[in-house]
């Protein structure tokens, strides 16, 4: 099996969040095959141990609390191959990545880990991972999850759950103010025109000058793929090309988007995001003291759909170009290669439970708050705004997270969105700089 080598820079960490759901405790293991006789010389007084990292991905069960589902399912786990023990270690989405590469380069790593693309693809181009191709049944699921967890015509992370983002809109302030009907609510697939979208935030901020309609954000890489997908939606400008080999976004369409960003963010129309991160600017939609947030998702929709002080709803971009082209989440579990064919063997069977087990592999793929991978497991929540939401894989655009340099990237992306709405630069020097620099990255990370 191939050594572990020395890593370079991790990518930011994707939160995923929560959403709840119910289950039996009773289990059936899918059908891998049977264990390799290299596993059949562990006893459950002699088991073989493995480690499993993970970030708080499942924390919407509706029975067990954060940490405690994951060691219901290692349980679960155990319960059916009590030669097998499972070490479980939680990380969290501030710390744990500058722990995992610590880790990996002291070769501590864990055995699993439950995580998304932009890690996960980083590490298998550097040989750290052994690809699931024996395991996974490709057919069967989203063409976007299989391409954004694979690397070089292989796949390394089973991807479980895809989700896309989204803005979110407060719909007691608008019904308050009376301007609820200015959203696309009727409209296909909610579509509808930068036009329209500014028109309704000089409504909002004209009914209330206390409060941010929006807030476009920019004070470090935290949540930075909500403004890029907002720039590059405009007016029908995307990050990369179709093909992810370079940066793109200083096209026409997208100079024509930063442009109008300026303008909007000059008309206070955008709040004043320059001193806030994503998870910030979502306190502020959260709080009610901005009307919406360009950063949003399913798995954030819910709690607070759930939590009784405001109704939010979930709208795609706006875009002239005719229909949205959305960023969206991949999440799954990895093996990384630690040279040792049982604890490999072991850490497949433990990444086949989570997917596919009859009761557990579902019941995981809820606690994340996702849509399911799998082409054939729809319609998993009865909410109406997470029914229309997992409609929007067909609007997914080129899954770039997982480009050489990529958190290099993200870098020189912030800055230059300060420099342009400080009137350093213009939209097009910002741009074109950007992509100058973003372009380099790739060339550095090869």
């Amino acid at each position: 099996m191939k050594k572990i080598k020395k890593l370079g820079l991790l990518l930011g960490a994707t939160a995923l969040t929560v959403l709840a759901a119910g289950c039996s405790d009773s289990s059936t293991e899918s059908d891998t095959g049977s264990e390799t006789a290299g596993l059949d010389n562990y006893t459950a007084e002699d088991p073989l141990t493995i480690e499993f990292w993970n970030f708080p991905n499942f924390t919407g069960d509706t029975e067990l609390a954060k940490g405690d589902y994951d060691k219901a399912l290692i349980a679960a786990f155990e319960d059916k191959h009590p030669n097998i023990k499972i070490d479980f270690q939680e990380i969290e989405f501030t710390d744990g990545p500058a722990k995992l590469e610590t880790a990996i380069q002291s070769r501590t790593n864990p055995d699993v880990v439950y995580d998304a693309p932009g890690r996960v693809i980083d590490w298998a181009s550097k040989d750290y991972l052994i690809d699931l191709e024996d395991i996974v049944d490709k057919d069967s699921l989203l063409e976007s999850a299989v391409t954004a967890s694979s690397y070089d015509g292989k796949i390394y992370m089973y991807p479980q759950g895809v989700a896309p983002f989204l803005m979110g809109f407060n719909k007691d302030l608008l019904e308050e103010l009376d301007l609820l009907d200015r959203l696309p609510l009727d409209e296909p697939n909610r579509q509808w025109t930068v036009e329209e979208y500014e028109s309704l935030l000089r409504e909002i901020k004209e009914a209330r000058p206390d409060i941010s309609p929006a807030i476009l954000f920019a004070k470090s890489q935290g949540g930075d793929q909500g403004p890029r997908a907002f720039i590059s939606n405009l007016y029908g400008s995307w990050i990369t090309d179709e093909e992810v080999t370079e940066y793109t976004i200083n096209d026409d369409a997208g100079v024509k988007g930063m442009e109008w960003a300026k303008m909007a963010y000059d008309d206070d129309l955008l709040g004043k995001g320059i001193a806030l991160d994503g998870g910030e600017s979502i306190e502020e939609f959260r709080s009610g003291l901005a009307a919406s947030t360009i950063l949003y998702s399913p798995g954030l929709y819910k709690p607070d759909a759930e939590g009784d002080v405001f109704e939010p709803l979930l709208i795609p971009f706006p875009n002239n170009s005719g229909e949205p082209e959305l960023e969206y989440l991949v999440a799954g579990p990895a093996i990384f290669d630690n040279e040792d064919e049982d604890k490999a063997e072991a850490s497949k069977l433990f990444v086949d439970f989570m997917i596919n087990d009859s009761d557990w592999g579902k019941r995981t793929l809820l606690s994340t708050g996702n849509f399911s991978a799998k082409k054939d497991e729809t319609g998993l929540y009865d909410d109406p705004e997470l029914e229309y939401a997992e409609t929007l894989s067909e609007f997914f655009g080129p899954y770039y997270n997982t480009i050489p340099g990529f958190a290099q990237m993200r870098t020189v992306w912030f800055p230059m969105v300060q420099g342009v709405l400080n009137g350093d630069m213009t939209p097009k020097e910002g741009l074109d700089q950007f992509v100058e620099e973003a372009n380099e990255t790739i060339e550095d990370a090869q």
